[in-house]
């Protein structure tokens, strides 16, 4: 459960304190974490992989993902990756006109 709860880092989960002028590392980093995706893996059985518009999303994988995935008993079966979508980093104002 506690793997699940943090897998839920996509942008649309920081719009609302974003949008209220709430803007710090949490919202800043929620906002640049585009999707999650579970897949087949191919160094473990599970791959998260996660596409982030810039690389603000890191902060989500390390203090959210990491501390979550950390002492759960799936971390030795679970690889996770992170990809910055498209050529350059997209700012904050970009991503939140889509």
């Amino acid at each position: 459960m506690r793997v699940a709860d943090a897998l839920d880092m996509a942008k649309g989960r920081s719009r609302i304190a974003f949008e209220a002028g709430k803007i710090n590392i949490h919202s800043l980093s929620a906002a640049a974490i585009d999707r999650i995706e579970l897949e087949a893996g191919e160094l473990k059985p599970v791959r998260i992989a996660v596409a982030m518009l810039n690389s603000a999303g890191v902060f989500q994988l390390d203090a959210l993902l990491k501390e979550k995935l950390h002492n759960s008993g799936l971390e030795s079966h679970v690889e996770v990756i992170a990809t910055i979508s498209g050529e350059t980093e997209k700012k904050l104002v970009e991503v939140f006109r889509v």
